[in-house]
């Protein structure tokens, strides 16, 4: 299991609009809870990104690595429409027809079917919505990117002015055997003229958290129904599938490959710090990053989980931390630091025994 949190400088970002109202197009904003100086806590409405959005660029990540790396990837994920065989309209038979579930004791077998035929749906999850529904839960994780606490007063939101230039003259069709005549008179203007427009920016000191479940990852989640033999040829295909979770996961960290607005918004971004943990055989999640103590919160919470595992009778139970730190005065010198945030990934990948 693999845990991941991060702190990064965003300035001038439009990455999550969520409505229009006139000629202004607004940032997606939310309610946070903060810790006023007094000791009093109130409500914040902050600049944020949804997980939904960040899990969205996962995914298209996931479909081009997978793709490079010979996995079997839907038409649908291909093109960016993670529908995912929600019903029957949107099952990909193009090679062979993909069955329907007719009774409980069908579920396993559909769901390795749909594993088989898309590498996201195997990692991102998915909801048949049939007669007999199927479900496999996603294996990535990913929240909403927030302003940490400790610069929330930092955050903020602006609408920026900008006009779209229409042509003075729409241009006029003419005939090759009668070519225009020239005119000294000045073009009318077109109807439309010049739009404004304001769109909403946003510049916080964001936080994001990510939990992905390489273990289970091209492995069937459905315990009821018979075993089916598509099976072993899944199983072929787990370490691949793993490499290629973690691949998506550089992709979408270092080089931000999420959100929309880029063609002319893209934003000025920064990661300073991250932290990521291995734990094996039980979960461990780090601590999100609200405080540049963050770090060290999550070493201290982890030698304290191993001890208590330990003492519990747990006695392999093991948390590695990595850390990638440019912010001054929050070094942890017992966990690990690397030089880069791909760095990071790469270490994490190594523990997984996913590289030599």
């Amino acid at each position: 299991m693999i845990s991941l949190s991060l702190r990064a400088l965003v300035n001038l970002e439009s990455l999550n609009g969520v409505e229009s109202v006139g000629n202004l197009s607004r940032h997606r904003i939310a309610p946070m809870v903060v810790r006023g100086k007094d000791g009093s806590y109130n409500v914040r409405y902050v600049p944020v990104i949804s997980g939904e959005s960040i899990g969205h660029g996962y995914q298209e990540a996931l479909a081009r690595v997978s793709e490079q790396l010979g996995l079997p990837v839907s038409e649908r994920s291909k093109r960016g429409e993670f529908v995912k065989f929600a019903e029957k309209s949107y099952f990909d038979d193009k090679d062979e027809p993909l069955e329907e579930p007719k009774k409980p004791e069908d579920a396993r077998a559909f769901e390795v079917e749909v594993m088989l035929r898309d590498t996201v749906a195997d990692v991102g999850g998915f909801l048949y919505t049939g007669k007999v529904p199927v479900k496999r839960s996603s294996r990535i994780q990913c929240g909403y990117m927030i302003p940490a606490t400790d610069a929330v007063e930092s955050a903020a939101l602006e609408a920026q002015f900008h006009v779209r230039h229409v042509p003075s003259q729409p241009p006029k069709s003419t005939s090759s055997q009668q070519p225009p005549e020239a005119s000294t008179e000045a073009p009318p203007a077109a109807e439309l003229g010049q739009i404004p427009y304001n769109v909403e920016v946003g510049s916080a000191l964001y936080t994001m958290s990510i939990v992905l479940d390489v273990e289970q990852i091209g492995r069937p989640s459905t315990q009821y129904g018979k075993k089916v033999s598509k099976e072993e040829k899944l199983g072929e295909q787990i370490e691949r599938r793993q490499k290629a979770s973690l691949l998506a996961l550089v992709q979408l960290l270092s080089s931000f490959s999420f959100g929309a607005r880029k063609g002319r918004f893209l934003p000025n971004a920064e990661i300073l710090s991250a932290v990521a943990s291995v734990a094996k055989p039980n979960m461990f999640v780090v601590s999100p990053g609200n405080s540049r103590d963050y770090i060290r919160d999550s070493y201290v919470r982890a030698v304290h989980f191993e001890r208590v595992a330990r003492n519990l009778g747990n006695t392999k139970q093991e948390v590695h931390l990595i850390s990638y730190n440019k912010e001054t005065g929050s070094n942890v010198e017992e966990v690990e630091q690397v030089a880069s945030i791909d760095e990071l990934v790469e270490r994490v990948a190594k523990l997984q025994g996913l590289t030599s």
